[in-house]
């Protein structure tokens, strides 16, 4: 397998699509439907990236950030936030975030920044 992906979002038909998609494509994917279980996942193992949804109950994509980054050793790990809502955008870069992708989700495009993000040899060749 590729790296590991942890997928963040609320909306299960969005996570499957990505996660078919990212698998595909040679990585290996974690799902977590808020924040909180996205950072639970942390104790079974760290991802290599994060995929994000902004809106999500329990515990917002901002919420995750923010405690994500008041781990040592977390604050490194490359996010991706996925929103319908652009205006947060200088905000979320303030924290961190690598890069911003408006919903609804450009497959390639998703693609593409998760290899500009986690460098151009981070696939391995998955089924087609």
């Amino acid at each position: 397998m590729g790296k590991t992906i942890l997928v963040v979002d609320d909306e299960p038909i969005v996570v499957e699509i990505i996660r078919r998609k990212l698998e595909e494509s040679g990585f290996e994917v974690m799902v977590a439907y808020n924040g909180q279980e996205a950072l639970a996942y942390f104790k079974k193992k760290i991802p290599h990236l994060i995929l994000l949804d902004v809106q999500m109950p329990e515990m917002d994509g901002y919420t995750f950030i923010m405690e994500k980054n008041k781990v040592p050793g977390y604050e490194s790990i490359p996010v991706i936030v996925t929103t319908a809502h652009n205006e947060m955008e200088p905000l979320f870069k303030r924290h961190g975030v690598r890069a911003y992708l408006l919903k609804p989700l450009k497959l390639q495009e998703l693609l593409d920044k998760v290899t500009e993000v986690l460098g151009p040899a981070c696939r391995q060749a998955g089924p087609s």
